[in-house]
C-alpha cells in the first residue's frame, strides 16, 4: 500500500514545478474542504494530489494510453481535450495505488463534475478551481461560497467556466452542462 509521501514522490517525477505545486495546493484545499464538510480527509488529499498526474502527457501519449487501455476514441475529440487527463489519471490511481471507486470517479470527472456527485467529487472539483495559486475573475466569490454551500459554489463555478469558454469560442464538454443542470434542479434556492 502506498502512503501519501510515496505518492507525492511518484507524482513529482511526471510534473513540472507549476503543475506539481498546483497539485499540492489542490491537496491542501481538498483537506480544508473535507474537514469543513466532515468528509474523508485522507481520500480528499490523495485525490487532490493525483488529479492532474497525466495533465502533461502529449497528445501522442494520450492516444497511446487510450489505445493500450481500450478506452473510447471519443476522449481524443476536441471537446474532451481538457478532461482526458482525468480519465487517464483515474485508471492509474486504480491500478497503481488501489484507490477506491469514489476516489476514481472524483479524479475522472474533476474538470466537469457529473450529475449526482458525492461529497468527495464535489470537494475535488472545487479544490481544483479555488486553490490558493489560482487567480481569475470571481475566484474570491467562489472561495467564499465553497465554504457556505458546496452545491451553490459548484453551480457558480460551472457558470463562470462556461461563460469564460464561450467568450474564448472554446468547445464546452457536455458533462459540465449535465452537472450544472442536475445541481440546479436539485439544489434549494
Amino acid at each position: 500500500m502506498w502512503n501519501i509521501e510515496e505518492i507525492k514522490k511518484d507524482v513529482r517525477k511526471n510534473l513540472k514545478d507549476y503543475r506539481y505545486n498546483h497539485s499540492i495546493n489542490v491537496m491542501e484545499e481538498a483537506k480544508k474542504l473535507a474537514i469543513h464538510y466532515n468528509a474523508n480527509v485522507e481520500k480528499a488529499m490523495l485525490c487532490g494530489l493525483t488529479h492532474d498526474m497525466c495533465k502533461e502527457y502529449t497528445p501522442l501519449e494520450n492516444e497511446d494510453f487510450i489505445n493500450k487501455h481500450n478506452l473510447s476514441k471519443e476522449l481524443l475529440l476536441p471537446e474532451n481535450k481538457n478532461m482526458v487527463h482525468g480519465f487517464l489519471a483515474s485508471i492509474i490511481v486504480k491500478e497503481k495505488y488501489n484507490f477506491t471507486n469514489d476516489m476514481v470517479l472524483a479524479i475522472k470527472y474533476h474538470t466537469t463534475g457529473y450529475p449526482n456527485m458525492d461529497m468527495l467529487a464535489k470537494i475535488i472539483y472545487l479544490a481544483d478551481k479555488i486553490e490558493k495559486g489560482k487567480d481569475y475573475p470571481l475566484i474570491e466569490e467562489e472561495r467564499i461560497l465553497a465554504y457556505k454551500d458546496i452545491d451553490k459554489a459548484i453551480i457558480f463555478c460551472l457558470n463562470n467556466q462556461i461563460k469564460h469558454l464561450k467568450e474564448k469560442n472554446k468547445v464546452i464538454n457536455k458533462m459540465g452542462y449535465e452537472t450544472l443542470k442536475f445541481l440546479e434542479e436539485h439544489t434549494m434556492n
